[in-house]
């Protein structure tokens, strides 16, 4: 049922979806996730001028949603964009970080660094090209290229930058910088997190923007925001950029949609090329869990839209990284953990499929149909407005 009443509602979204050029072609798509690649995104800083919020304004431009664009959201530290009706309180809000992991200078002299992230680099010694950014002249540039150097033994991780090209500065930030690469669907890399969840929310946005009519016929309006400082060391408080937003919008109506890539892999609930993965816990309760009714609603749309489009959606049942929902379900309810699935999150051989992406926006853009009440008959089964 759910599937077909978001046809009615918004009968304009299906098309939409076909004829995004990144949707209909992977070559397309290619060209625009390595421009968020590319992008600076430091943690604290991916919202300043020459970061990737400068990309994703640009890119939601070219995808017709340029007049909806936030380019700084208050002093939140995150980038926004708009749909439907024009008042202050969203009734969806989706978060997507943009920030990637980081790591600061603790002695420039001899390289050392600390992370600002989860250290996630494999046991004993791992080289990957790192690039170290700074704030001149109005904006981010790089100030160094080299390499990271991560050694895990014995129980301790050290953390160190060998410089190749320029300077290390004690006011940088240092990045992985591996170059993207791409075989077939394949792609490898660095900054996958979060670029393929940023990108679908893009995607799922533009796919919505082209019939908004439907949103403001329903009096709905949803926010999505590219936050910065979600990445933090697990062991203490992060999702800062989220955490913001609780004091610069008001509670949404319904709920918010947590899109970030899900780590893949044997035992951990998705797989590489088989779409989107969607879960309804993350740490095993320890962060958010979603409440019953929406859980039907997104067991049962995904029962159909993988009907009509195998291959769209992957209920996550396995272990799921706590994201922005651990702070923005202490604001309002968190209505679903999604994004495409990858591997190797927060090294220089991250990898992802393109399609993934692609079915991970088709997914998105239904799901957050469903969940905005667009359609009568879908909010009285699943009582959405309780």
């Amino acid at each position: 049922m759910p599937y077909h009443a978001i046809a009615t509602a918004v009968p304009g979204l299906e098309d939409r979806l076909k004829r995004l050029p990144a949707l209909a072609d992977p070559d397309r798509l290619w060209d625009v996730l390595r421009r968020l690649l590319a992008a600076h995104a430091p943690s604290g800083g991916a919202n300043l001028p020459g970061a990737i919020g400068d990309e994703i304004a640009a890119l939601a431009g070219e995808l017709g949603l340029g007049d909806r664009v936030i380019p700084a959201l208050g002093a939140t530290g995150n980038t926004a964009l708009w749909l439907g009706a024009e008042r202050p309180q969203p009734d969806v809000v989706v978060a997507a970080h943009m920030d990637r992991p980081s790591f600061r200078v603790q002695d420039p002299d001899d390289g050392t660094l600390f992370a600002i992230c989860a250290n996630r680099f494999p046991p004993g010694d791992y080289r990957t090209p790192a690039k170290a950014v700074r704030f001149v002249d109005g904006r981010l540039v790089v100030g160094a290229q080299g390499t990271l150097v991560s050694r895990k033994a014995g129980g301790e991780a050290a953390l160190r930058f060998e410089v190749g090209r320029g300077t290390l500065a004690w006011e940088d930030t240092v990045l992985i910088d591996a170059p993207p690469a791409r075989d077939g669907d394949r792609v490898t890399g660095t900054g996958l997190d979060n670029s393929l969840g940023v990108l679908a929310a893009l995607l799922a946005a533009s796919a919505l923007g082209a019939d908004e009519d439907a949103l403001r016929r329903a009096d709905r309006r949803l926010l999505v925001a590219f936050t910065d400082q979600e990445e933090g060391p697990p062991d203490g408080f992060f999702g800062h950029g989220a955490a913001r937003l609780a004091h610069a919008l008001p509670p949404p109506t319904v709920g918010c949609v947590v899109v970030d890539a899900q780590t893949a892999g044997p035992g951990l609930g998705v797989e590489l090329g088989r779409g989107a993965g969607h879960g309804t816990a993350s740490g095993w309760g320890r962060g958010s869990i979603v409440p019953p009714h929406v859980h039907a609603l997104a067991r049962d749309l995904a029962g159909q839209i993988n009907e009509a489009r195998p291959g769209t959606v992957q209920m996550n049942a396995g272990y799921l990284s706590r994201s922005d929902d651990v702070i923005l379900g202490r604001w309002s309810r968190v209505l679903a953990l999604t994004g495409p699935p990858m591997t190797d999150p927060h090294t220089g051989h991250e990898a992802a499929r393109l399609g993934d992406i692609q079915a991970s926006a088709w997914w998105l853009a239904h799901f957050l149909a469903a969940a905005l009440n667009l359609s009568p008959e879908i909010g009285q089964r699943y009582a959405l407005g309780r």
